[in-house]
């Protein structure tokens, strides 16, 4: 199977609270839900074309949701994929 998805924006606590108030208590528990959702829908070898905005977090958290992830992941940079610049991100979990 193959996924698309954009704008998931984990460790953005401002969309919870602010901006798209998503509804739930802090970063930590919308970033669960998320993680949970996408793993109970993409299998291992599924592939999933994120389509920017992956994660607003540092890239040492960010490499640790990388790895919890299933799927195949392909990245099109987005506007606020900043832990792509950052020394410690691995890009090793993208296809």
């Amino acid at each position: 199977m193959r996924y698309y998805i954009a704008d998931s924006h984990f460790f953005h606590g401002a969309l919870n609270t602010k901006m798209d108030h998503r509804g739930f208590v802090d970063v930590e528990e919308m970033n669960a839900y998320m993680l949970k959702k996408w793993n109970d829908r993409v299998r291992k070898n599924d592939d999933v074309i994120i389509l920017g905005d992956l994660s607003w977090g540092k890239a040492e958290e960010t490499n640790e949701l990388l790895e919890k992830l299933n799927g195949r992941l392909f990245l099109i940079q987005g506007n606020h994929d900043r832990f792509l610049k950052n020394k410690k991100y691995n890009a090793d979990r993208f296809v």
